[in-house]
């Protein structure tokens, strides 16, 4: 079975095992499961600041981002790259060669511990999974690269190149799910969107096109990265993505109070014309939550592949009540209108725990939480 790529046709996240990782200290070990034991495609982690609950969502992360090369100059974490730190992030994919497909363990492994998880017979037969294959991580010294291992298991090794061989294909449509290759899209606490810089050109959007992972600050930086010049992009492409993003930012952030009108095309920026008053101004000149709402669907709608992991650190950034329970509506809807989609988000606040209501049962939905707090070794 590998002697060709093996294609993913689903990937979800099933656990994650850190060692020695910013706050969490010792092993740490979080089931993305349900209490059925199967992936969740609503996952809440709470705790207070500093508890180590942006130090798991960036382990996801920068373990997914090592699927993008066989080799990388550093793991990009403090913890990995000083060797000390360990890191295990297990998937349940189904691959396909083109004549069947199984089901497997993936463990994505990185850093000095080595294998942190090694699954058990009952735990793969729970998961409905023919066996775990190791996809490992690793350099020999802090100035050297990380190379993938030559110990990995041959499958692994078949889904791994089969996804580098997909880098940079542009998407047809928006939430395309044609493929199951995965990409995790990370939103960091300090996500937004600024005014770009000024330039005259249509450019090809900066990181459009596939990759297994995406992460999304502050919008606005470059030109080629802002979401103007992504709206410009599908207006030139004029293929409908135009207008149906639009349609998504208008029937879901605004909702009536606001829209965002066709795009300047000599100007080359998108107006939000405001209902009221008829006055109309650029993205940036939203409020702070506004502009996270229209940046978060945006984002997702354009990036969206086969298999997504949403992350969303700190949910209830520059958002008010009214706010957090729109974003929530949005993610419980997506996660049931696509079932390859899932989101994994954190917060401090208790009503977004009330809002999720993981012990409630609702129709396409696989919820859980967790409780996040920082451990430490003792003397420390």
């Amino acid at each position: 079975m590998t002697d060709t790529l093996l294609r993913p046709t689903a990937f979800a996240l099933a656990h994650l095992t850190l060692v020695d990782m910013g706050p969490l200290r010792g092993t740490t070990s979080l089931p993305l499961t349900d209490e059925e034991g199967k992936p969740t495609n609503l996952f809440l982690m709470m705790g207070p600041n500093g508890s180590g609950k942006t130090t798991i969502l960036d382990a996801i992360y920068r373990a997914m981002a090592l699927l993008s090369s066989r080799a990388h100059n550093e793991y990009g974490n403090d913890a990995l790259d000083s060797g000390d730190g360990g890191l295990q992030l297990d998937a349940r994919v189904v691959l396909d060669d083109g004549a069947r497909s199984r089901a497997f363990m993936l463990s994505i492994v990185a850093g000095g511990p080595g294998l942190l998880k090694d699954w058990t017979a009952d735990e793969l037969e729970t998961a409905e999974v023919d066996e775990q294959i190791v996809l490992a991580f690793q350099r020999r010294s802090a100035t050297e690269a990380v190379l993938r291992a030559q110990t990995s298991h041959p499958s692994a090794v078949s889904f791994h190149d089969a996804v580098i061989a997909q880098l940079g294909d542009q998407p047809r449509d928006l939430f395309e799910t044609a493929a199951g290759y995965p990409t995790v899209l990370y939103f960091p606490s300090n996500r937004g969107i600024r005014r770009p810089p000024r330039e005259n050109a249509i450019t090809r959007p900066a990181g459009y096109g596939y990759a297994p992972a995406h992460l999304f600050d502050t919008d606005g930086a470059s030109w080629a990265s802002s979401l103007d010049n992504l709206f410009v992009w599908f207006a030139w492409l004029d293929d409908g993505r135009d207008e149906r993003c639009r349609d998504i930012v208008n029937s879901l952030v605004f909702r009536g109070t606001k829209r965002l009108g066709a795009v300047d095309r000599q100007n080359l920026f998108v107006p939000v014309e405001v209902q009221e008053t008829g006055a109309s101004h650029r993205l940036d000149q939203l409020s702070s939550g506004e502009r996270q709402l229209v940046q978060l669907v945006v984002r997702i709608a354009s990036h969206m592949a086969g298999s997504t992991i949403v992350l969303i650190d700190e949910t209830e950034q520059h958002l008010h009540v009214v706010m957090r329970r729109r974003l929530m509506a949005i993610m419980k809807d997506w996660a049931k209108s696509y079932p390859q989609l899932a989101f994994l988000f954190t917060s401090h606040q208790p009503d977004t725990f009330r809002l999720l209501a993981p012990s409630r049962a609702e129709p396409g939905l696989r919820k859980s939480a967790s409780l996040v707090k920082p451990r430490y070794r003792p003397g420390q």
